[in-house]
């Protein structure tokens, strides 16, 4: 029986620290012998212990996959054996294998080998084995575990002990408990601790909370936990927030408590950071963007500073919101109420008549909100007829609005027609999600900010400031042959002779109206670049602009906040708020709260997704392909924003592969095909909220040979 690696890194383990390939190969053959002269060989066969060739292939490659990783150092013609030991954070990787990363590789950790180890904690591992290119290691020990707390579903008991499965975790993980003195049924939740210790031959656990399989409570507990978002803000009082302002920071601020300015918002905000105000003169228009000035309650350096940073952005799931700040700061001190003297920092736009820009200037400012309007209320001004002030204004706004917004359609924005989903609860139960309705006020507080986010973009990059930028790349090369395959199946064409972004414009004007519209826009989504904030002013592709930041939302992300410091040392002509090495490390880590953030937020969708449609399995729904790949169809319902798969392994009546080429399921035997943007019909065959999993089954399909 030839050698395993994991036989040659054990008997590396046992050698001197510098050995040569001979006593390696030595140690081999003792070996080797000591377990022949244990059991008796087959009579017929007199077996060798020297190594073959097929042995010698096998220590070559792991003794040369050790030197690559770092396991051994060659000298000369010894090696040198290093700590087979690493330690590092427990990942999943995209193949959804548990892994550790140690030199820029990827050590593998078989279930059997987690022990109690879980994703997110540091650990100590031993690698053990070396095959099909990878390492495998074995946790000896957790440091330090990334969650106190695990979701885990109740699935039975016996006596006073409870057996439960981990949610969220690499593979099945089953824990016991001791419910003595708690009130438990079978598929309830559970908020539990491990102890590290074993109960009826499980990991123990302590239940700290329990929730019923129909409390929504349970919902944002376990998203929270699911993602490791923080808890509730622990610095408060005078830790870094500036209840009063001193009066020389009011003297310095230009007075807009004149002007008359509104807010528009959702129906439930509370945390209004932008307001916007509108003069004209002959042919030219003044556009003021006041934003609140929340960098004069939070000092660089403080607490409540460092807070922020850690958390990057604020959090929205569902009717909930784990804030940036505290609501003391974003629902109160920094919130631009009506009627209330509030800090802003307020950037002015003089425009042409086309909505160029002629002029922008940014000052400390002082403001009172003459009228919080809700985006309901506002769309009703516009398309009213009143004759009053408020209304003259919001309808004056809304046609410059339209000006800026044809002017950035021109200079090659992309308009992605991705609606919006809306979550409707009732006495906080999820009633209905649907698709969100976009109004004529969205656009025009949209097109504002966007204004407000380039100028001051371009004046910090003009000046030279260091500073962050919002940066969202042109599409890579790879992708942009990916598209054009995609929209040649649909007959559509990318025009080189036009800049890309505005020939994908025109495309996605042309299926306007088509039935695969949404999945025309979602596959140019998908091949677009995420956006990143960075400290090189490289431009945002999708709206257009070569100079773009984040500027307009400093309640709720942390990158706006370190633009108004850096802009307030230009217009207090300072020096700079920050060095290049601190933007970098403010940018990447606020770059990985704002992907936590949106995984965290989807999840929250999905949830409520299958809360929605548990108890409607078996029904039929139109359905649309949104994407396809060796596992299966994703399809959208059409008349609700709600995801699902039809798995290939439940389509029986063919055998079904992935043809890559042209983004299409085939059937070996009839050629049946289901090709990207087809409606067809599918039944909802399954709803699971603990893997946040829809799946459909076939009803019928286009029947395209």
């Amino acid at each position: 029986m030839p050698l395993s690696s994991k036989t040659v890194i054990s008997n590396i383990e046992k050698l001197p620290g510098l050995f040569t390939k001979a006593d390696l190969h030595k140690s081999l053959q003792t070996r080797r012998e000591e377990k022949k002269s244990t059991r008796k060989p087959p009579a017929r066969r007199k077996q060798s212990s020297a190594l073959t060739s097929k042995d010698l292939t096998v220590i070559e490659n792991t003794m040369h996959a050790m030197i690559l990783a770092g396991f051994l150092t060659k000298e000369k013609n010894k090696f040198r054996r290093n700590s087979l030991e690493i330690e590092g954070t427990i990942t999943v990787n995209e193949s959804r294998d548990t892994v550790i990363k140690y030199n820029e590789q990827e050590i593998l950790i078989k279930r059997d080998d987690l022990g109690s180890a879980q994703r997110g904690d540091q650990v100590t591992a031993r690698i053990f084995e070396f095959r099909r290119g990878f390492f495998c290691a074995e946790v000896r020990k957790v440091h330090r575990r990334k969650k106190e707390f695990h979701i885990a579903r109740i699935t039975g008991r016996s006596g006073s002990i409870a057996t439960l499965r981990l949610l969220d975790v690499p593979g099945e993980i089953e824990s016991c408990a001791n419910i003595k003195k708690i009130s438990v049924a079978k598929d309830d939740y559970a908020v539990i601790t491990l102890t590290g210790n074993y109960l009826a031959g499980k990991s123990e656990s302590v239940i700290q909370e329990v929730f019923s399989g129909e409390n929504e409570d349970y919902d944002f507990i376990r998203i929270k936990n699911r993602h490791s978002l923080p808890e509730d803000h622990t610095v408060i009082g005078d830790t870094g927030i500036n209840i009063t302002m001193p009066e020389s920071e009011l003297k310095v601020r230009k007075d807009y408590t004149k002007l008359f300015t509104v807010t528009i918002d959702g129906d439930t905000a509370k945390d209004f950071d932008d307001a916007i105000s509108i003069k004209t003169s002959g042919r030219n228009t003044k556009i003021y963007v006041h934003i609140a000035d929340v960098s004069a309650f939070v000092k660089p350096g403080s607490p409540l500073d460092i807070e922020a940073f850690e958390r990057g952005t604020s959090f929205y799931l569902g009717n909930r919101v784990i804030p940036m700040l505290p609501e003391t700061l974003s629902n109160d001190l920094c919130s631009l109420r009506e009627g209330v003297p509030r800090l802003t920092l307020t950037a002015e736009m003089n425009f042409d008549s086309k909505g160029n820009l002629e002029k922008f200037e940014a000052f400390r400012g002082i403001i009172k909100v003459n009228k919080r309007l809700t985006y309901t209320r506002a769309d009703q001004l516009i398309t009213g007829k009143g004759l009053g002030q408020l209304t003259r204004t919001v309808q004056q706004m809304y046609r410059f609005a339209r000006i800026l917004g044809q002017k950035r359609r021109d200079d090659g924005r992309l308009d992605l027609n991705l609606t919006d989903v809306e979550v409707i609860y009732e006495k906080s139960h999820v009633k209905e999600i649907r698709f969100a309705t976009r109004l004529k006020s969205h656009m025009l507080i949209e097109e504002f900010m966007l204004s407000a986010n380039e100028a001051v973009s371009r004046e910090l990059k003009e000046k030279e400031i260091p500073s962050l930028y919002r940066v969202h790349e042109p599409m890579s090369p790879d992708n942009i042959e990916s598209l054009k395959k995609f929209l040649t199946v649909l007959g559509l064409k990318i025009d080189p002779a036009l800049p890309l972004g505005r020939s994908v414009q025109d495309i996605l004007y042309r299926v306007q109206g088509k039935p695969y519209e949404q999945v025309v826009n979602l596959v140019v989504l998908k091949s677009m670049m995420s956006a990143y904030y960075g400290i090189e002013p490289l431009g945002h592709f999708g709206l257009g602009f070569l100079d773009y930041t984040h500027f307009t939302s400093p309640i709720r992300r942390y990158p706006d906040l370190i633009v108004h410091r850096c802009l307030k040392s230009l217009i207090d002509k300072k020096e700079p708020a920050y060095t290049v090495a601190q933007l970098i490390q403010i940018g990447e880590k606020s770059s990985a709260m704002e992907r936590v953030a949106q995984k965290a937020e989807r999840d929250m969708v999905k949830m409520k997704s299958c809360r929605i449609m548990k108890n409607r399995v078996g029904e039929v729904f139109d359905v649309v392909i949104s994407g396809v790949s060796k596992y299966g169809m994703y399809v959208s319902i059409i008349e609700m924003p709600i995801e699902g798969m039809i798995p290939l392994r439940n389509i029986s009546d063919d055998y079904y592969v992935l043809q890559e080429d042209d983004f299409t399921i085939v059937g070996r035997k009839y050629n049946r095909r289901y090709r990207l943007g087809d409606r067809i019909k599918a039944r909802l065959s399954l709803v699971d909220i603990d893997l946040l999993r829809i799946d459909f089954e076939l009803y019928s399909g286009p029947g395209k040979k």
